[in-house]
């Protein structure tokens, strides 16, 4: 048994989330070049960088384990979280354009991941044309969820943070975890740099929706307990 398991590699073809990595849109036969050229679980830990603004672009990254932040530093050095990352995402395919990375990917756990090299991109995609479709539904996700972002500038700070747990919920629940369970790898400070919200704001406003009986918090824990609550918020439906 202790060899079979020795021998048990995870690929492409075998993966648990090959329904929302990249291969979800690819043939089986696809699936299996693709598996050939792709580094695998690749671990860093807790604080380290996948890779940084500015390098040379060198590989498309899917998260396999754990979580990570997108980071954006801007001329004055200030960092702005562009995202949270969880498993089954695919980060650094905007490198494709400019040939460097234009943010951060920053672990918040320790994490593994997946690497499809980028000196073999050109190759794979005349030998699998699935790919660069399935990186054009990544990147316009990714887009949609950027102009999301840009649009909830203007709400009220119950209206963001509820958009913000209901958004890990619904992408937890896609990738088989609880949706309303959950740990929040960013600190409260960190969730306030994201949402542009003060530390005490987030506080003040996980606190208030314990207190109506939206959600149970404990630390980094939630539990939604009201997730038509939270959606009402979202929606502005609330009082």
């Amino acid at each position: 048994m202790d060899q079979m398991v020795k021998d048990f590699k995870i690929s492409c073809t075998n993966c648990s989330l090959d329904e929302i990595c990249l291969p979800r849109g690819l043939s089986q036969q696809e699936v299996e070049n693709l598996s050939i050229e792709v580094k695998n679980n690749i671990s860093v830990q807790k604080g380290e960088y996948i890779y940084r603004q500015g390098d040379e672009f060198n590989m498309i990254v899917a998260i396999k384990s754990g979580s990570a932040k997108l980071v954006s530093s801007d001329d004055q050095g200030n960092e702005h979280i562009l995202n949270v990352l969880l498993p089954g995402e695919l980060i650094g395919f905007e490198g494709l354009f400019q040939n460097k990375y234009s943010c951060s990917a920053i672990a918040l756990e320790n994490l593994s991941f997946c690497a499809l090299p980028a000196d073999k991109f050109d190759a794979l995609c005349a030998k699998i044309p699935g790919i660069a479709r399935e990186l054009l539904k990544h990147s316009s996700e990714t887009l949609n969820e950027s102009q999301n972002q840009v649009m909830a500038g203007t709400s009220s700070a119950e209206e963001k943070v509820a958009r913000f747990l209901l958004n890990l919920s619904d992408r937890l629940s896609k990738r088989g975890y609880s949706s309303v369970q959950f740990n929040i790898t960013l600190t409260r400070q960190e969730i306030g740099e994201h949402l542009g919200l003060t530390l005490e704001t987030v506080s003040r406003t996980l606190k208030q929706f314990q207190n109506d009986g939206f959600l149970k918090v404990q630390r980094r824990h939630i539990e939604i307990t009201n997730l038509q609550g939270l959606l009402n918020i979202h929606s502005g439906l609330s009082e």
